[in-house]
């Protein structure tokens, strides 16, 4: 077995302390020569974590095919110091894999164990938002303008592991512990990631609302509303752009612009009790039947869920459905989507229905 320890440089976009005691966070990672814990071994294992404000580095590498279990048993004694693992997709692939190694050298379980935090579960939902082509921890570290060294992905390395421990060859071994220190060196900026989780969820400040003329898809002439809101509490590390339902969002630093298609005209107001009310077809419209006592009988019938109505002329805006129950709505049809909400000057100020509307439209 070889051991490796360093210092490194890092500052770490996120504020550790969030996790606990910064100094009781271990990352780590590990590089097996297969995906079957049963058949494949772990070759390596890095971790890095703070010592008196310094971040350090150390690897345990098996030079020999029978160095796996010394190297499990250094990782797990060490690791036994922290309180939590944080990891990156670690719950599916590097615990489980260590789990059964430990098992098939049958090494003793440590009673107490730490808590484990996956990124990769906590940001595998920015894929869509940031339009990325999958959500690898190298394309991840790429968005966040992390440079890297290492040009190999896991499965050269296991060729090159086997082949080291023919060789001996000196470039392959640094090609080994490069892809894995850098793995394990990218991991606390990988967490600048949950910024995005963290300002998505608020709260949010409306700063400035205004309408505008624009194109609608069909090239008509229509109007937008667009929304400046701050999240006083969190800001992105790289700004993104994206589609919500019925909307469009631009998000940079603590500022999000909310873009949203203006509808003017006539919108329908469904009345939810209409055992108690009439319609009145010549009108169009459903009154109640306190009121159409006093409408002839052969020019009233009485209402459906699909003809209790008033129509109402307005300017319209489109609305998650997340916020249906909390506010009146309107609709073209009977339940037909989207549905809509009159616009009326300084409504996007009151931070109730700001961070209703926000929550039910942002990703989560």
């Amino acid at each position: 077995m070889i051991t490796i320890t360093k210092e490194f440089e890092c500052t770490s976009p996120y504020d550790l302390s969030r996790f606990g005691e910064p100094e009781k966070l271990l990352f780590f990672d590990i590089e097996t020569t297969g995906l079957s814990a049963k058949q494949d071994m772990v070759y390596l294992i890095g971790c890095v974590y703070l010592r008196g404000g310094s971040w350090q580095m150390k690897q345990w590498f098996a030079d020999s095919i029978h160095a796996e279990q010394e190297i499990l048993i250094h990782f797990f004694l060490f690791a036994s110091r922290f309180s939590t693992l944080i990891h990156f997709n670690g719950d599916t692939f590097d615990l489980p894999f260590l789990r059964e190694r430990t098992a098939h050298y049958q090494m003793p379980v440590p009673e107490k164990k730490p808590v484990s935090f996956d990124i990769y579960r906590k940001v595998r939902f920015l894929k869509k938002f940031l339009n990325l082509p999958d959500c690898r921890q190298k394309t991840l570290e790429s968005f966040l303008g992390i440079d890297r060294k290492d040009l190999y992905d896991g499965g050269q390395l296991i060729r090159f592991y086997w082949q080291y421990l023919r060789t001996g060859e000196a470039s392959l071994y640094e090609a080994l512990l490069l892809h894995n220190e850098e793995d394990i060196q990218g991991l606390p900026f990988l967490l600048a990631l949950l910024s995005y989780r963290d300002f998505f969820q608020g709260p949010f400040r409306t700063e400035t609302e205004q309408t505008s003329p624009c194109l609608a898809k069909d090239g008509a002439a229509g109007r937008e509303l667009m929304v400046t809101c701050i999240n006083d509490s969190c800001s992105l590390p790289v700004p993104c752009s994206f589609s919500g339902i019925n909307c469009q969002f631009s998000c940079h630093g603590n500022s999000l612009i909310l873009r949203l298609p203006l509808l003017e005209g006539s919108l329908k107001y469904f009345f939810r009790d209409y055992t108690n009310y009439y319609y009145l077809p010549e009108e169009d419209r459903a009154i109640h039947k306190s009121v159409a006592a006093f409408v002839d009988k052969e020019h009233r019938k009485k209402a459906t869920a699909k003809t209790c109505y008033q129509n109402h002329t307005s300017l319209f805006f489109p609305v998650p459905k997340g916020i249906c129950e909390n506010y009146p709505l309107f609709y073209s049809e009977y339940k037909k989507n989207p549905p809509y909400m009159e616009y009326t000057k300084g409504l996007w100020t009151d931070s109730s229905f700001l961070q209703d509307f926000l929550l039910a439209t942002l990703p989560k």
